[in-house]
């Protein structure tokens, strides 16, 4: 029987200025059920990411979760990844506060789960050509991305089966492909179609792998989730669907196969990130010019893949606040960099490093773009 390897990335974030009352009800409603669920499916292996504004929430106001997170990581159950602790938007910020965003999240995580991760969620799969110097740089050895990164840069669908190698001046990182119909089938299709795609890709493509990458919050933190999920029991079902067809999908964390796998070639992709994103940020002329031309061809999936809207750049020429923001971030972090440079004494230092923090917080991705939710429009966001 062909076999193919299952790779989930799930992502949990809530942005720096967000309010309290928000954060609980997340965690209620979507991060504990979500945990609960995983650990009645010891054989289910994820990766798990969760931004550093909500890994020091659940510090102050829920450690025994953080403690559970770290017994899944040490049992193999679950891989920790990395990113920027922030989750700022990197190729919006400098180099240098680049590779110090990673190198935060990589010490936290040691310290706290007692891991240190090899992968990096990138925030919104923003991406752009230049970033394997810098993830290279600051220890990460893969990423996941959206598979219409590979689409529009000429990949044909049955080439997203493997992971494959991106290069920058010599540096390179490992890109995984995460597949737009299972983010769209999971968890709002029946776990049986689920599970025939995944025995289709495995009998395309035997030995390869499927991979997703999503938010956990879409777990029971979106409209409606909590109970598709849980009270109607989605998710358990979907986990032992995973569970007993064991025998030909291999649920593996992310550094596992790419340890065990070797590339399937070189990927030299455009700047992208996730479809809907690329939508968002086009004036709403050319938006609704796009959604005319992608309803003409609705049928046409070998034109669709190379129908795509704008990059994330565009949101600071959409909205003068965000081009403010973003620049007011880059001035303060040019002051920075020239004060660390002179010798301050014990004082000084300290008051430096609290600066450097002020300034890795405001370097937060949501109050710098809009989709359906506030975004930029969100005060408490813009003000944090």
């Amino acid at each position: 029987m062909n076999r193919i390897h299952l790779i989930l990335l799930i992502h949990a974030h809530q942005p720096v200025g967000n309010f309290d009352h928000v954060f609980e009800h997340v965690y209620q409603q979507s991060y504990l059920p979500f945990l609960d669920c995983l650990e009645r499916h010891p054989r289910v292996r994820v990766g798990l990411h969760y931004s550093g504004p909500l890994l020091e929430w659940l510090d102050a106001r829920h450690p025994d979760y953080l403690d559970r997170v770290a017994r899944a990581a040490e049992s193999g159950q679950v891989e920790i990844v990395g990113g920027g602790f922030y989750e700022p938007i990197l190729i919006s910020i400098p180099r240098h506060d680049q590779i110090e965003q990673i190198s935060r999240m990589r010490e936290w995580l040691a310290k706290r789960i007692g891991k240190s991760p090899s992968g990096a969620w990138l925030a919104e799969r923003v991406w752009e050509p230049q970033l394997p110097d810098a993830l290279h740089a600051a220890g990460v050895e893969y990423t996941l991305l959206d598979d219409v990164h590979f689409l529009s840069a000429g990949f044909q669908p049955d080439q997203l089966h493997g992971y494959y190698f991106a290069e920058e001046q010599g540096k390179t990182v490992k890109v995984l492909p995460g597949l737009k119909a299972m983010r769209y089938m999971v968890p709002f299709r029946q776990v049986e179609e689920t599970i025939g795609f995944l025995r289709g890709a495995a009998d395309q493509t035997p030995g390869g792998m499927v991979a997703m990458g999503d938010d956990m919050e879409k777990f029971g933190g979106w409209p409606g989730t909590h109970d598709h999920c849980y009270r109607d029991g989605w998710l358990d079902r979907f986990f032992a669907a995973v569970e007993e067809n064991g025998n030909w999908m291999l649920p593996t964390p992310p550094v596992e196969y790419t340890e065990s796998h070797p590339p399937s070639g070189r990927a030299d992709l455009p700047a992208a990130s996730y479809t809907e994103m690329m939508e968002w940020v086009l004036p709403t002329g050319a938006r609704k010019k796009l959604h005319e031309i992608e309803g003409e061809f609705v049928s046409r999936e070998d034109v669709q893949r190379f129908l795509r809207g704008g990059v994330w750049r565009g949101f600071m020429s959409k909205y003068d606040e965000v081009n403010l923001l973003h620049k007011k971030a880059l001035h303060v972090s040019r002051e920075l960099t020239a004060k660390q440079k002179k010798k301050t004494g014990t004082k000084g230092t300290e008051l430096s490093a609290r600066a450097r923090t002020h300034l890795l917080r405001a370097q937060c991705n949501d109050a710098y773009w809009h989709g359906v939710f506030g975004g930029l429009y969100s005060p408490h966001l813009r003000t944090e």
